[in-house]
């Protein structure tokens, strides 16, 4: 099961991510239309951290976030864009991300980020071993 949603379409960032998430031991999922995610809610899946590209065309944040916020409450959320998409990235802000950064700032900080989540997924397995079944 994917740790990590992917809610994208920049195929060379996506690279980045899904390298970093490898290196990490952590499954992903990509989504480049995260509107449509009806089918992949049935087979249970609940990952721990949803990454989206606040930059992406047909993103509506609004809509999206608080209704998978209620369906995953436990999930971590990470928002990012490019500097210039200022009133995106306040928006994710205002949502209520958990967290909002700069592509640049995601960038430089995506592995230790990544493997920060596969340290909790991996204490939380070892509190609770019946979470691993």
């Amino acid at each position: 099961m994917a740790a990590v949603f992917y809610f994208g379409n920049d195929l060379m960032f996506q690279s980045k991510i899904a390298s970093a998430c490898k290196a990490a031991g952590l499954g992903i999922k990509v989504f480049r239309n995260p509107h449509n995610l009806a089918d992949d809610w049935l087979d249970g899946a609940k990952p721990n951290l949803i990454i989206v590209d606040l930059g992406l065309a047909n993103l509506d944040l609004a809509q999206l976030y608080p209704s998978l916020r209620s369906l995953l409450p436990d999930t971590r959320w990470l928002g990012y864009g490019a500097h210039v998409l200022a009133d995106r990235l306040e928006q994710a802000s205002s949502l209520g991300l958990d967290a909002v950064l700069t592509r640049g700032q995601f960038e430089r900080d995506m592995v230790r980020i990544l493997q920060s989540i596969a340290n909790e997924i991996a204490d939380t397995q070892k509190a609770d071993p019946e979470q691993t079944k």
